[in-house]
């Protein structure tokens, strides 16, 4: 079946769709037209032409610009860590550096730019507020394409609040707060004002994300900014369970029937299509997309069609549950498994080594803490920033991750799933200066949840020595001078056990705390 509906998409005539959508402007004429039609496909096509308002506005060249001179995105920061990865994968890796630095903005989306908005507070009990339906929007709201205006009343002091769910990105570039729509009109926007070829995606099921196209791997692959995945598109189905009906990508050039790449059972996804007909949708897919390349030059034109054959050509196998697409870690897609560091040894290990400054000697201490929720390490004998990135302080990590839960507003760092351990380990080398140990004291504080289990491990000196294994309890807090006169030490930690992934942790925190899970304090003596 699919391969006539490739077949009549490449040759259909334009039919009633062309002369609609070349009617826009008469509002008269779209009126009759619409008349024929049943409420859904008119509601289908609405929602059709919505969006591609919110492409419109994507192309703005003063909005890019705008990004760009005032430099929102830290992209020379994305592309110094994506050169590193680079540096480290395999020979035969299909990945390219623009790949990696997609990564490095999905994380950054995530956990530093948006916000996501689940119930508000009230302003002045700071309570949360339920929801009581919604109001009209005002012409500002219209104006920045909220549709749709949530409204919230405090249950213990009355005032209540407006939420518009605004669809335009000037707008969300100020407020940096949504859900998945908002987030994924947003990501896709700065994908698009970095340089990238990026379509939004909107999920029929009430979803939206983005994908971008890898120029390396010549596809469009997959990118959720609200749950900081990458090519993993089987997740909805298998992972949500979603019963997926239709999901339609939209770009400058195009507007895509999307679907097949996000389900494995086309049989019963095709039952499930029922809000149009099959004919009325390519229909209108087909004049779309004529009125989008009627301005592409002639060449540029045949590699889009080229490239959309390709596409559709790929959706005539359903995906395997079992294949790349899906399941990670071992037999994941390489870039899905880079986004969550699942990596194993391509990750780069970063041996780092804390050494004494000339500060450290002359008061004969030092003071390492890492803070979880803001991801950096801080020497605090000289007030400043040892390391940002819980990676960028220690001496070797296999199978661990930085868990950022965003609507518990929590992190902490947790072994990647489907592992049976994670380790972590810091060294500290005191060899170059007269100074020894007197006394240590450690903070270091960790959970386990069911049979999740946290081990941490002292081998003393900087030779191979036979580690002291302690408890979280011995080490949360330990002052001890068992380490006296020596001139360094290595500490690890390993996280094994438990039914899940999240069931051993370590530097869990609040995402606004200010403490510091992660604390070794020394004092050195001649």
């Amino acid at each position: 079946m699919l391969l006539n509906v490739l077949l009549y998409f490449l040759i259909c005539p334009r039919l009633l769709w062309a002369t609609y959508l070349n009617s826009l402007d008469s509002p008269s004429l779209c009126q009759q037209l619409l008349s024929i039609l049943p409420p859904s496909e008119k509601k289908f096509l609405d929602i059709l032409l919505g969006k591609l308002k919110i492409i419109e506005v994507f192309q703005s060249a003063s909005l890019q610009n705008y990004v760009k001179n005032c430099k929102i995105i830290p992209l020379e920061d994305f592309k110094r860590q994506a050169t590193l990865k680079l540096a480290l994968m395999p020979d035969d890796s299909d990945i390219g550096l623009d790949d990696l630095v997609i990564l490095e903005l999905l994380d950054w989306f995530k956990n530093d730019f948006f916000k996501w908005m689940d119930t508000p507070k009230c302003d002045v009990c700071g309570v949360l507020t339920p929801i009581t339906g919604l109001v009209s929007p005002t012409p500002e709201d219209i104006l920045w394409y909220a549709r749709k205006v949530e409204h919230y009343v405090c249950q213990r002091c009355g005032k209540s609040s407006r939420f518009p769910r605004y669809n335009h990105p000037e707008k969300l570039l100020v407020t940096r707060i949504g859900r998945c729509g908002e987030w994924a009109i947003c990501f896709t926007f700065l994908c698009i004002c970095i340089g990238y070829e990026a379509r939004l995606v909107v999920d029929w099921t009430d979803h939206l994300w983005t994908e971008v196209y890898s120029q390396s791997r010549k596809k469009w692959i997959h990118c959720d900014p609200c749950e900081n995945i990458c090519d993993r598109p089987l997740m909805y189905e298998i992972g949500w369970k979603k019963e997926l009906t239709y999901v339609i990508a939209f770009s400058e050039y195009e507007v895509q029937d999307v679907t097949w790449r996000y389900t494995c059972n086309f049989r019963e996804t095709l039952k499930r299509r029922t809000l149009c007909r099959e004919s009325f949708l390519l229909q209108c897919l087909y004049s779309i997309n004529e009125r989008l390349l009627s301005q592409v030059q002639i060449e540029k034109k045949k590699f889009l069609m080229s490239r959309r054959v390709q596409e559709l050509t790929s959706f005539l196998t359903p995906p395997k549950q079992g294949s790349e697409n899906y399941t990670g870690r071992t037999t994941g897609s390489l870039l899905w498994r880079l986004s969550r560091g699942e990596i194993g040894s391509i990750v780069p290990q970063s041996s780092y080594v804390f050494k004494l400054s000339s500060n450290d000697i002359e008061k004969k201490y030092l003071h390492i803490k890492y803070s979880c929720s803001s991801d950096k390490y801080f020497r605090s004998g000289d007030h400043s920033i040892e390391g940002e990135g819980w990676t960028s302080c220690t001496f070797s990590h296999k199978n661990v991750f930085r868990k950022v839960e965003k609507d518990w507003k929590m992190t902490y760092l947790a072994r990647t799933e489907g592992s049976s351990e994670g380790t972590v380990s810091w060294k500290f080398d005191f060899g170059n200066c007269d100074l020894t140990i007197k006394n240590l004291r450690l903070n270091l504080h960790s959970e386990v949840f069911e049979s999740g289990q946290v081990r941490w491990l002292i081998f003393p000196g900087i030779g191979n020595h036979r580690p002291i294994v302690y408890s979280p309890n011995d080490v949360c807090p330990l002052e001890t001078e068992r380490f006296r006169g020596l001139r360094g030490f290595c500490l690890s930690v390993e996280l094994s056990g438990g039914n899940s992934w999240q069931h051993s942790q370590i530097f869990r925190q609040a995402l606004d705390s200010v403490t510091f899970p992660f604390e070794v304090e020394i004092q050195f003596e001649d």
